[in-house]
């Protein structure tokens, strides 16, 4: 995109990054928020509700049963999870949810790589994979793999890849994303851009598609709000809400702490996170436009509405969100040339 823009405006665009990398630098420091239930986390939760399923209990109950224990909210109905990612883990155990993540990513790798032959350069395609496989690391890790962010961005990253690569071929692009969306409804904004997309290029039959994948996934959602509601008593926890407007340090935020950056100092790590979005200026064409703006779409979703304690939304970004680490140095390039370059005549 950078290499298409006049002088002024990449001269102007480049201003408004480098305020922004200032800006990193000046956010007031941060810890990881564990949330209100003291020693008892998320991942705690969602594992202690598996264990009940394999023992027999009944999904539902049970978890209504273990959040009301820990005071966990039960109201609104989203605020206990669809029982997709528990029921696999009583099936197979939580080894082999590890393994399954672990599948998850591999394709995904593969899909990137193989997605970027003739798009990308050869150095470019060896850092991608490096990236790709950094951004992964940390969901495979069995202390947050029960969050079920980890593998629903796992799923999105192999969906976006089958975008870059194979944009016709969607019943592929569908596969992922409909066991993501099973597994966290926060993986709808990713289907509605498909669809946007789809209906601009008056690509009616991948429309109609997508557009069934949201009705079935409303029929899920609805079923689900169905089994929460009857097990509701009075004085249950209510959700204290999803509107925390933390802004774009919230969003750079829950990257830095649902990924290796975390070891980097507060600072230059909310700096390190801001990098891949520069790597992201630099892609052209329908898979450019398309990727620039599931990042931006998903940047704005965890800053209004991401709470300090659900930082972990951020793994919804993981891996695909680091493929810019990647692209930097060809946008830098684009810059450079973009502005050297002689002023269009009006």
């Amino acid at each position: 995109m950078i290499a298409r823009l006049p002088r002024f405006a990449a001269i102007l665009l480049a201003i408004v990054v480098a305020a922004c990398c200032v800006w990193c630098l000046t956010v007031p420091t941060a810890r990881v928020q564990a949330g209100l239930h003291g020693d008892y986390t998320d991942v705690r939760l969602y594992r202690d509700i598996a264990d009940a399923v394999a023992a027999g209990c009944g999904y539902y109950p049970a978890a209504a049963a273990i959040q009301r224990a820990h005071h966990y909210p039960l109201r609104p109905f989203v605020t206990v999870r669809p029982p997709t990612m528990t029921w696999w883990a009583a099936l197979v155990g939580w080894r082999g949810v590890e393994i399954t993540a672990l599948i998850v990513a591999l394709a995904g790798l593969i899909g990137w790589i193989v997605a970027s032959a003739g798009r990308l350069r050869a150095g470019e395609r060896v850092a991608l994979a490096l990236v790709f496989a950094v951004g992964a690391a940390p969901l495979l890790s069995p202390a947050v793999l029960p969050l079920h962010e980890c593998l629903a961005g796992l799923c999105m990253a192999l969906a976006l890849a089958g975008v870059w690569g194979w944009p016709r071929q969607w019943g592929w692009i569908m596969a992922p994303l409909a066991i993501g969306l099973a597994l966290r409804e926060l993986v709808l904004p990713f289907v509605l851009l498909l669809l946007a997309f789809a209906l601009i290029e008056r690509r009616w039959r991948e429309a109609l598609a997508w557009a069934g994948l949201i009705g079935g996934w409303a029929l899920l959602m609805a079923w689900h709000a169905q089994m929460v509601a009857p097990l509701w008593q009075p004085g249950d926890e209510v959700s204290q809400g999803w509107h925390a407007l933390q802004g774009p340090a919230g969003f750079l935020k829950d990257v830095v702490f649902t990924s290796m950056l975390t070891v980097l100092p507060f600072h230059l790590a909310l700096l390190a996170a801001f990098v891949p979005v520069i790597g992201w200026l630099a892609v052209d064409g329908r898979a450019g436009r398309f990727s620039l703006l599931l990042v931006l779409g998903y940047a704005a979703l965890l800053a209004c509405f991401a709470r300090p304690d659900t930082f972990y939304w951020g793994a919804l970004m993981l891996p695909w969100y680091f493929v810019g680490y990647a692209l930097v140095p060809r946008a830098v390039g684009q810059w450079v040339s973009a502005v050297r370059a002689p002023a269009r005549p009006a």
